[in-house]
């Protein structure tokens, strides 16, 4: 009986840290992991679990199974010469600023989270402090609207990547839709 609980125990912990390796792996996924910029496309789509990719006329992939913030989330990948040089996480693309606005609050929480203080210029006149997460996202969407592009990015960039996100408006085919991005481009792009 002692040796069925020990087979029962150990079987039980190669689960638990399986399963919480994968978790933190989820967890830590940042945009970038477990790409990393320099790769082909071959590399890029040899991390099946985040397929299936789907590939743009120019050679540049996306899969809407990539993980932001622990959301699987539509990512895409940009190519120059043949080598994975920027990574974009589309979290919203639609016709409703309000859900776009929602997903631009996402941004920065997920953003102020991983990397610290966040430079919001558009919000002019504030003070030291910034309005909550559902003001910025708010004004946002007022400044879209009006002006057409906001932007944002950690006030202290990681050494890995540069980090910015970017909240803008298009017209497609005579209807507004809007767009947000966070992007990873290389470090001292």
């Amino acid at each position: 009986m002692k040796l069925k609980l020990g087979i029962v125990t150990w079987g039980w912990a190669l689960w638990l840290a399986s399963n919480v390796g994968m978790a933190a792996e989820a967890a830590r996924f940042d945009g970038l992991s477990p790409w990393h910029f320099q790769m082909t496309p071959e590399q890029v789509t040899s991390f099946t679990q985040y397929g299936p990719y789907k590939s743009f006329r120019n050679g540049d992939l996306e899969t809407y199974a990539g993980l932001f913030d622990g959301h699987p989330e539509n990512v895409q990948f940009f190519f120059r010469d043949g080598q994975l040089h920027r990574i974009g996480i589309y979290l919203y693309e639609g016709t409703d600023v309000k859900q776009a606005a929602a997903a631009w609050q996402r941004a920065y929480e997920s953003i102020s989270r991983q990397f610290g203080k966040v430079d919001v210029p558009y919000l002019r006149n504030r003070s030291a402090d910034l309005p909550p997460p559902q003001a910025i996202g708010v004004a946002a969407g007022a400044e879209v609207m009006a002006q057409g592009k906001v932007q944002m990015a950690p006030v202290k960039q990681p050494g890995d990547k540069f980090v910015f996100a970017s909240f803008y408006r298009k017209e497609v085919m005579g209807q507004t839709f809007y767009f947000v991005t966070v992007y990873y481009d290389p470090p001292g792009s």
